[in-house]
């Protein structure tokens, strides 16, 4: 199985205004919009020293933030359009990041037992088999090695009443599956998952769940300064203040 072309074709498009767009730190992991960040929750046990790999890498803030802390890095996307955007950010940064185009649902090339930490933000909800992706994430790190992902919330597949402040949850049990772009006959899809079925298929694959966060935004009069911000994300903060976002799971082989 391979990732949607429409999916990757629709980065491509939009990459441009969405960089443009968002504030992303290159000084720490952005793991949910407007919410704090990797090192402020302490989801990273070590950096230094340490091999990561980052799938669905986009512009490779996280990769470049990684690297920073003393962590060899290579960061894999499928839009190439978007690792224009990490090349650019490398270069000017000089940061240590190998950069593959590649494709995410397909791992069978990456050596098993090779890596001590993962990372994957807002990658999985374009993924339709997570549980292949998963347990391939299972075989590429080392003993005790490190998973951290974000994904979609299944709460974000609902629509919000900006005049009531609410959110219409039809079926939390079958939420609704997203065509977005401008043709839905390019298959651009973002699959909403239960939280009991993104877990499970955590555990399925061998994982041990230490933390799931459902990250809160803070208001900004409490000066909190995310790593993840940015225009695109500012028409949201109301929603995002009641309801969350992001699932951001912390697991261990």
């Amino acid at each position: 199985m391979h990732m949607s072309k429409g999916i990757i074709e629709g980065w491509a498009e939009m990459s441009d205004w969405y960089q443009k767009q968002s504030q992303i730190s290159l000084a720490d992991l952005h793991v949910a919009p407007l919410c704090e960040g990797g090192g402020a929750l302490g989801l990273i046990d070590s950096y230094d020293g340490k091999r990561f790999l980052e799938l669905g890498c986009g512009a490779a803030q996280n990769s470049i933030a990684a690297s920073r802390k003393g962590a060899e890095v290579f960061g894999i996307d499928g839009s190439e359009r978007q690792l224009r955007h990490a090349l650019h950010l490398k270069f000017q940064h000089s940061a240590n990041v190998e950069l593959i185009r590649g494709d995410i649902e397909d791992l069978n090339w990456v050596r098993s037992n090779s890596m001590d930490c993962l990372l994957s933000m807002f990658a999985l909800e374009f993924i339709e088999d997570i549980d292949r992706f998963l347990q391939h994430c299972f075989r590429i790190l080392v003993s005790h090695g490190t998973l951290l992902l974000s994904t979609t919330h299944p709460l974000s597949a609902f629509e919000w009443d900006n005049q009531t402040s609410t959110l219409d949850v039809t079926n939390y049990f079958n939420p609704p599956v997203e065509i977005w772009g401008h043709d839905e006959e390019q298959n651009r899809v973002t699959f909403f998952r239960t939280i009991e079925d993104i877990f499970s298929s955590f555990t399925n694959a061998g994982f041990n769940v230490e933390r799931l966060l459902e990250p809160m935004v803070k208001p900004v009069q409490d000066g909190i300064e995310s790593p993840y911000a940015g225009d695109y994300w500012e028409p949201y903060r109301t929603r995002l203040e009641k309801i969350p976002f992001a699932i951001v799971i912390k697991a261990r082989k």
